[in-house]
C-alpha cells in the first residue's frame, strides 16, 4: 500500500518537474564533460610548446663557446650558433615568411615579439619582430637583470629598444644595398639572432626615448654577465649603436638530465 502511493507521488512529481530534471541533468552533463576538453586542449598545448633546456652551456651548447666577458663574438661564430638553434629552412621572400607566420607561430617554432614590462619593440623595416622560443625566453632574462642593475644604480625604469629580428633574404639583400658592412649570410635568416640598442632608452616614467650614459652602463654590464653566463654571443656594433646577439642553446642529448 505505501509502495503503491509512492509510485503514485513520483509519477505526479515527474510529470510536473519533468522539463526542469531534463534541464538538470544535461547541466551536470556539460559540467563533467567540460573540464576534459579543456583538460586534453591544455595537454595537447603543452605537446606542441617546445621544451627549454637550461644547464651549464659551456660544457652542454649546441656549438663550442668558452665563458668569456668579451663583446667581440665574431659574426661567423654566431652563425654557426644561429644555424644550431634556429630555423631549418630559411625564408628566400618577404611574402613567403607572412604566408607561413600563422603556421609557425601556431606550432610555437617562432614567437612574435612584443612590447613588455622589460623592451619596446621599435617599427622594423628590414626584419619581422620573430623568433625562436628559447631567443624570445633571452630577451625576457636581459630584461630582467638590466631592470635589476638600474634599481640597483637608482637610475630609475627603462626598457631597451629591440632594433631588428627575424629577416629573410630579400630582406637582407635591401640591407646589402644600403650598408656595405651587411654580410649576404646572416645569422638573422635563423630566427635566433637579435639587435637592440645601446644609443637610447624608453623613460617608463616620461614617456619618452632618452639617450643616457649611465643607462647604456648598465646594459653593457647585463650582456657582459650573461655573455660570461655562456647564454648568448654578441658584439656591440659601432656604426649601428646595437648588441647584435645569438641565443646560445644547450643541447638535451648532452645535458645531463
Amino acid at each position: 500500500m505505501n509502495f503503491n502511493k509512492i509510485f503514485q507521488k513520483t509519477r505526479v512529481y515527474f510529470a510536473i518537474y519533468k522539463y526542469p530534471l531534463f534541464a538538470l541533468i544535461i547541466i551536470l552533463i556539460l559540467i563533467l564533460l567540460i573540464p576534459k576538453k579543456r583538460e586534453s586542449k591544455q595537454t595537447e598545448n603543452k605537446k606542441t610548446v617546445p621544451t627549454l633546456y637550461d644547464c651549464d652551456r659551456s660544457k652542454y651548447a649546441t656549438a663550442p663557446i668558452t665563458a668569456e666577458r668579451t663583446l667581440k663574438d665574431l659574426n661567423d661564430i654566431q652563425n654557426i650558433h644561429a644555424m644550431r638553434n634556429g630555423l631549418e629552412n630559411i625564408y628566400l621572400s618577404n611574402a613567403a615568411f607572412i604566408e607561413d607566420s600563422a603556421r609557425v607561430a601556431k606550432e610555437h617554432i617562432l614567437i612574435k615579439i612584443k612590447d613588455n614590462r622589460y623592451l619596446i619593440v621599435k617599427d622594423l623595416t628590414h626584419s619581422f619582430p620573430y623568433a625562436t622560443p628559447e631567443t624570445v625566453e633571452l630577451l625576457n632574462v636581459i630584461g630582467e637583470l638590466f631592470l635589476q642593475k638600474l634599481q640597483e644604480k637608482k637610475l630609475g625604469y627603462y626598457r631597451f629598444l629591440v632594433t631588428s629580428a627575424l629577416r629573410t633574404t630579400e630582406t637582407q639583400e635591401h640591407l646589402l644595398k644600403r650598408n656595405r658592412n651587411a654580410s649576404t649570410q646572416s645569422a638573422h635568416l635563423y630566427g635566433a639572432t637579435i639587435d637592440i640598442t645601446y644609443k637610447e632608452f624608453f623613460n617608463v616614467k616620461t614617456g619618452e626615448l632618452e639617450q643616457s650614459y649611465l643607462v647604456g652602463e648598465a646594459l653593457k654590464e647585463t650582456m657582459l654577465d650573461l655573455r660570461e653566463q655562456c647564454r648568448l654571443l654578441v658584439v656591440r656594433e659601432r656604426k649601428q649603436a646595437v648588441y647584435h646577439f645569438t641565443v646560445v642553446n644547450c643541447d638535451p642529448t648532452k645535458a645531463p638530465k
